[in-house]
């Protein structure tokens, strides 16, 4: 027997939706460590939710699995029905349903072998317990299979972290807290850019402490992944943020999709609202997609599955319909050691960006980016974060990137920068304005700008300049004429070196993915 994945309870109320379905003969208590459903008579529990429904469309598409069965940990005299649903009408089918008696924790239930669906009618799986003795719990449950894996995982995990003590220590107690988690074969790196975690609170066998300079999350999520390759032991890796909040089966799971793998394909994990628990804000995204009738626009990104209200099943059966992404986030991505053999590593990007970039070289090997449902973290959305330095990063990486893997106009890039110019200075944001020249600026400089510029330094200064002006709610006439004025001497003066910089950032990404070039630029032995 090999166990797929495990059916957990909820943590929090405000989380319950996205776990389990209960009717108001069925409670659970938040309080209680060991937590367990309790329903009365008639009571009814269902894994009909996001994290514990079982995908079988994308599970029969990706992997070899051919047959599961659930395992249920039960007390009292149960019903349990097992049920497939599809997206449209009249979509829901019963698969089996079975009585059981007398039922103890101690001795978990098995229910009947589902047979896998392989084709179009392949869709989610779930099962409801009915409660037919005065009272009764429910516990925990497992999906099961008795086929053997293809192949053996282990996995790296990479964790990049700026001062974010508190959110590090409650992914890491997750992880560590997980029964299941305990029998694969992982460690985890936290990379630690703002060099302030005590190396003393790093005493599991299955966890490094790696200090770093910072050099942003793309050279955070490098140096780890530069580590975990040095131990050649990994066969996959996952990297994931630092102020997420983690539901540890996502971890589980990932290792049964790369174990039962038909294909090598990377994870992209999705995307949860943590202001909104129970919203998926993106799960994968496409980049780029319109570029051709409307030129270059900079952070072109069109969310796969977005702002969908997870507590529905016509929303979960949406979810059955794949949508094709170019990328995933570093919030929670997965890839294996053959791609970084052939890919190699992130761009120096600092933030934003690089894992677009990363993603685009995976696509072109011909590598599948699937966004499994059920696999995904809580997250701050990016649109509920608006910070001015971020906008030097958004167009500086966004610049390299369209001259490495796509035509960059020079007439078209400079009209749509104009445009964003004059807007801002409409608006009296000077230091935005100012944010999206000096981009600009620095892309034009080409590749050597980044291979000898000091991260930790550069950074300081976009953020000094980023407040270069104090009052923006009043006319400064003088400083909208000298950002304009200054816009349109670097435009002009580009023009002359336009194409070969965008040849000069081509030629130099496949040294600067290098590991050879990533230990002299964070400052390590070779």
């Amino acid at each position: 027997m090999n166990i797929v994945g495990g059916i957990n309870l909820p943590k929090s109320a405000d989380t319950s939706d996205l776990y389990i379905q209960c009717n108001e003969s069925a409670s659970i208590n938040y309080q209680e460590d060991d937590k367990k459903v309790v329903l009365s008579q008639g009571g009814i529990v269902s894994s009909n939710s996001y994290f514990n429904s079982f995908y079988e469309r994308f599970y029969t598409k990706y992997i070899t699995l051919s047959s599961i069965y659930y395992l249920l940990k039960l007390e009292g005299d149960f019903q349990v029905s097992v049920y497939r649903e599809v997206n449209g009408e009249n979509n829901r089918e019963i698969i089996s349903e079975q009585n059981f008696e007398k039922c103890q924790f101690s001795d978990p239930v098995k229910i009947l072998p589902i047979n896998l669906l392989q084709d179009e009618k392949a869709g989610r799986i779930y099962f409801e317990i009915t409660c037919s003795s005065e009272q009764g719990a429910f516990k925990e449950a497992w999906i099961a299979t008795d086929e053997n894996k293809t192949t053996d995982v282990s996995l790296g995990i990479v964790i990049c972290t700026f001062k974010k003590e508190d959110y590090i220590k409650n992914t890491l107690a997750t992880i560590f807290q997980d029964e299941l988690l305990e029998t694969k074969d992982f460690k985890i790196f936290v990379v630690d850019n703002g060099r302030t975690l005590d190396k003393a609170d790093f005493t599991e066998a299955k966890l490094k402490l790696v200090p770093n300079i910072n050099a942003g999350g793309s050279g955070g999520f490098t140096r780890g992944l530069i580590e975990a390759l040095e131990e050649n032991t990994y066969s996959h890796f996952l990297l994931m943020d630092d102020d997420i909040e983690l539901e540890s089966q996502c971890i589980y799971r990932l290792f049964s999709l790369h174990e039962y793998a038909k294909t090598d394909f990377a994870v992209a994990g999705g995307l949860l609202n943590l202001q909104k628990k129970h919203m998926l804000y993106e799960a994968g995204a496409t980049y780029n997609e319109d570029s051709k009738t409307r030129g270059f626009a900079p952070g072109s990104l069109t969310a796969a599955n977005h702002n969908i209200d997870l507590r529905s099943s016509s929303s979960l059966n949406r979810l059955l319909l794949e949508e094709h992404i170019d990328y995933g986030g570093f919030w929670f991505f997965s890839f294996s050691k053959e791609v970084v053999e052939k890919i190699k590593l992130p761009l120096p990007l600092f933030i934003k960006i690089d894992d677009i970039e990363f993603c685009l070289r995976i696509n072109e090997l011909g590598n599948k980016i699937v966004a499994f449902p059920s696999i995904a973290v809580w997250h701050q959305p990016a649109s509920a974060k608006k910070i001015n330095w971020e906008t030097y990063y958004y167009i500086r990486n966004d610049l390299i990137t369209y001259a490495i893997h796509y035509s960059i106009g020079y007439m078209d890039t400079v009209q749509h920068f104009t445009k964003v110019i004059l807007q801002s200075l409409s608006s009296f944001d000077y230091n935005h304005t100012e944010m999206v020249i000096k981009s600009f600026e620095d892309y034009i400089k080409g590749p050597d700008f980044i291979k000898n510029s000091e991260p930790e330094v550069l950074h300081l200064n976009i953020l000094k300049l980023s407040k270069s002006y104090n009052d923006q709610n009043e006319i400064d006439e003088l400083a909208g004429i000298k950002l304009l004025t200054r816009w349109f001497k670097v435009a002009a003066e580009s023009s002359i070196e336009w194409s070969s910089v965008s040849r000069g950032w081509k030629s130099a990404s496949k040294e600067m993915t290098s590991t050879i070039f990533w230990r002299q630029y964070l400052g390590l032995k070779n």
